[in-house]
């Protein structure tokens, strides 16, 4: 059963990966201000099962996301969610990563250095900073 759940839940997340790509740009209200912040900000986002927090702190090609892209993340996260279980949504909910050196305007976090997220949850994440604020930025 767990092998199925991590399966679906690797799936979910191509999903998300593969529609955020498909995104157009715009703007957004809120993003950590840090990328350490950021990444934490996410995780516990998707803990909660807050998938508008979790949408506000990623981006697409250096820009935020606005109208109905958002709509798309919110979808994809809420699958993500439903396939969570309460150890997973606790463990996300406390998230926390050690503190991310950036470089300029971009910074990175590889999937072994985020200590307490659940496997199945885990992958490098790269970070931009857009106008002060980091975000979570999926590639083009």
């Amino acid at each position: 059963m767990a092998g199925r759940r991590v399966s679906a839940l690797g799936a979910a997340w191509g999903a998300v990966a593969t529609l955020l790509p498909a995104l157009a740009l715009g703007a957004c209200s809120t993003a950590g201000a840090s990328p350490k912040q950021t990444v934490e900000d996410f995780y516990r986002a998707l803990g909660r099962q807050d998938v508008t927090a979790a949408c506000e702190v990623v981006s697409y090609a250096g820009k935020p996301l606005a109208g109905d892209d958002v709509t798309l993340c919110r979808s994809g996260f809420q699958a993500i969610g439903e396939l969570a279980t309460p150890a997973d949504l606790t463990a996300l909910s406390a998230v926390t990563v050690p503190d991310l050196p950036a470089s300029g305007d971009r910074a990175g976090v590889r999937a072994d250095q985020l200590t307490g997220v659940p496997t199945a949850y885990r992958q490098d994440l790269t970070l931009v900073r857009i106008d002060g604020r980091w975000f979570i930025d999926s590639p083009m």
